[in-house]
């Protein structure tokens, strides 16, 4: 079973894009800043799993994949027997009227396992004598008001706060614990029918077998790309950077307005999921014919031979308008040359290996890759 991350750890920082600066600053503030919406809430823990199951989506299938271990957990249902306080969470109201959980969603998890009896106390140092006890032994012995007679603090972003907002709150609210990466981030704030798609095109198998990934969604609970939502990342940015040109704000940014705009879109035109489906399995299917599983690295003799995002991206998009039935074995030897001798130019090998997330690089790359393999389709 893979378990180790194959990605260069440069390939996932997110810098700002080429010649931002303040005028970038400006621009994003002038054009996207809102009023943020706020509401304070108090979640009594009695009433939580009917709330869970009515009015806030805790779904885990789009949130962070890891999840506490059940001494953590144990801990919190500890201190909330104590009436130690705890953070709140916080909660986004979605357009259909109910909430989504920004952070806490561990929190409330814990709750929720802990009085549906699935948790089972342990490890616990201070009152030691709840180990081994299921809340329906707290229930026998009358112990359970202690806890269900408390409440949980929480914070609502209204819907008329902006999903940009959000996403920054957030990002802010982002420091405790085991802190959410950018697509983790993203995949909590930018709901809609486009994320779900992500989430789906990510299990296909074909792409599973690229990045390693087991397809099983328990085995692959193992697997670093899976846990860390890396392998959302790499179909969001499939998307996202097919035309770097309309890229004019920092990239993580981008990013995220990406997600937010293409879940629209998909409201407004049905079709367009089904055309996005078709065109990554085709970039998937080819690339897997041409290069095989281990084909995106830069297969110059100077490099590390790990696989690299940039490089995958750039194959993938210029691969990605070809029907696979055309994939001949005679097109597929001489798209490898042209990779071979891609690697071995200075301008790409700099796309693919400094200033990766720049406007300029990521142009660079597919541009230079989509030429470089377009010639052997159309002869």
């Amino acid at each position: 079973m893979e378990n180790e991350d194959p990605i260069n750890d440069e390939d996932l920082v997110e810098p700002e894009s080429e010649g931002e600066g303040l005028a970038g600053f400006e621009k994003k503030y002038k054009s996207q800043m809102r009023q943020i919406i706020t509401q304070k809430l108090d979640l009594p823990i009695s009433t939580l799993p009917a709330m869970l199951q009515d009015q806030i989506k805790i779904n885990p299938e789009f949130q962070r994949r890891d999840r506490w271990d059940e001494e953590r957990q144990s801990r919190l249902i500890e201190s909330l027997l104590m009436n130690v306080p705890i953070p709140p969470v916080f909660l986004g109201e979605d357009e259909y009227g109910y909430y989504v959980v920004l952070d806490g969603r561990q929190r409330l998890t814990a709750i929720q396992s802990f009085l549906n009896n699935t948790l089972v106390l342990q490890n616990l140092v201070v009152w030691d004598d709840l180990n081994g006890l299921r809340f329906n032994d707290l229930v026998k012995r009358g112990l359970d008001k202690h806890l269900t007679r408390r409440f949980v603090s929480a914070i609502a972003l209204l819907k008329e706060s902006s999903p940009i907002i959000k996403y920054d709150v957030f990002d802010r609210l982002n420091t405790g614990g085991v802190k959410a990466n950018e697509m983790e981030v993203r995949n909590a704030v930018f709901r809609g029918p486009f994320t779900d798609a992500l989430h789906l095109l990510s299990r296909l198998p074909e792409f599973c077998r690229t990045w390693k990934i087991p397809t099983d969604p328990v085995d692959a609970q193992a697997n670093s790309l899976y846990q860390k939502m890396i392998d959302l990342s790499i179909v969001l940015r499939f998307f996202a950077l097919n035309d770097p040109d309309k890229m004019d704000i920092p990239f993580k940014d981008y990013l995220g307005e990406f997600m937010n705009e293409r879940n629209s879109l998909y409201v407004e035109n049905p079709t367009l999921a089904a055309e996005d489906a078709a065109r990554f399995n085709r970039a998937v299917i080819n690339s897997l014919t041409i290069f095989g599983v281990d084909g995106f690295r830069n297969v110059s003799k100077k490099a590390k031979r790990q696989p690299s995002l940039p490089v995958a991206e750039a194959i993938m998009i210029a691969l990605a308008d070809y029907e696979p039935a055309v994939v001949t074995s005679d097109i597929a030897e001489k798209v490898r040359k042209s990779f071979s001798d891609l690697c071995n130019n200075e301008t790409f090998v700099k796309a693919i290996s400094s200033g990766t997330n720049g406007k300029g690089a990521i142009k660079t790359r597919v541009n230079m890759a989509r030429d470089s393999f377009r010639v052997h389709f159309s002869s």
